[in-house]
């Protein structure tokens, strides 16, 4: 059998270990390998540990790879046959454990390697998507590169046609700066004949003011005369006034007697009539009877109507006062 030694530890020792191990009724492990052997790494034990798992099922399968050698009382024969069953039995659960691990592990990985496919499918798209979108954008960007080279052709026509407007801009400025030269010289002799012009307004204001003050005295003098004749007229308007007044006061006396002469009249109107309608009620009396002209009723009636008489010849009277 070939030996590989790492760190003094042989595929023998740990393939003696296991073997005593899976004797004892243990599934050899690496920390229970370590333990029995009483040295030993991890990263030394695992690599024999397993070749020794992959050789394991050719062992058994070997009916003199666990068996006693010839010669063994038959209680040794029956303690290896025990053990040899024991063995099959430890071994069978350690492959059925491993196998159960095994599958757990291929459906973990199954289910990781499901999300994972479910993970690449959700990037594809997100990448299909991106990549629309970047085609879109592309196509956005290259619509925009001709809109932008169509606008700089475009500003460019815009360019050369300023370029001419500001040469004809600049030959209608020398023309106006010429132009301004004549009119500032113009100008020049204009000021000269307005100067000349205010010189002789200046002088007709002048003989004008003096003229206006010398009016403006005899306009004073005559409104001082004028006022002494409005001073008279005003006084001879008071006495008018003062006279009417008094006219006025003695004319109020008189309508007062007239006032209270006419309310003793209307009082006996007033009387009169009161008394004229009694007659007249006597009157239609008298007249609805069936008495003759000489009745009692017709001779009352006289005194009412000379009453009646008398009244209205006191009311002529009074008229006439």
């Amino acid at each position: 059998m070939e030996t590989f030694r790492s760190r003094g530890i042989t595929r023998d020792d740990v393939w003696q270990a296991a073997d005593s191990l899976l004797k004892a009724g243990q599934r050899p492990t690496i920390e229970r390998i370590r333990l029995h052997l009483g040295r030993g790494s991890p990263n030394t034990v695992s690599p024999h540990l397993d070749a020794w798992f992959a050789a394991l099922g050719g062992r058994i399968q070997d009916p003199q790879a666990f068996a006693p050698a010839p010669g063994c009382p038959e209680p040794v024969t029956e303690a290896a046959r025990y053990l040899w069953d024991a063995a099959l039995q430890v071994a069978k659960a350690s492959a059925e454990a491993a196998l159960v691990q095994r599958e757990a592990a291929l459906a973990e990985a199954r289910a990781a390697l499901e999300q994972e496919r479910q993970a690449l499918a959700q990037e594809r798209q997100v990448m299909q998507a991106r990549l629309e979108g970047a085609e879109t954008a592309m196509a956005e960007l290259t619509r925009a590169r001709d809109d932008a080279t169509e606008r700089a052709v475009r500003a460019e026509a815009a360019a050369t046609a300023l370029q001419q407007q500001a040469e004809t801009m600049r030959a209608e400025s020398a023309a106006a700066l010429l132009a301004h030269n004549a009119m500032q010289q113009d100008f020049a002799a204009q000021r000269a004949a307005w100067d000349q012009e205010r010189e002789t307004v200046t002088q007709r204001a002048a003989a004008n003011e003096r003229r206006m003050a010398l009016e403006l005295d005899a306009a004073r003098v005559a409104a001082r005369e004028g006022q002494k004749l409005l001073e008279a007229e005003r006084k001879a308007a008071v006495e008018r006034l003062t006279r009417a007044a008094e006219a006025a006061s003695r004319q109020g006396s008189e309508m007062t007697r007239l006032g209270q002469a006419l309310a003793v009249l209307e009082e006996r109107v007033r009387q009169r009539e009161s008394l004229l309608a009694e007659y007249r009620n006597q009157a239609d009396a008298a007249t609805t009877a069936t008495a003759g002209p000489g009745s009692p009723a017709v001779r009352r009636t006289r005194p009412a109507r000379a009453a009646l008489a008398a009244g209205k010849g006191s009311r002529r009277r009074t008229r006439g006062v």
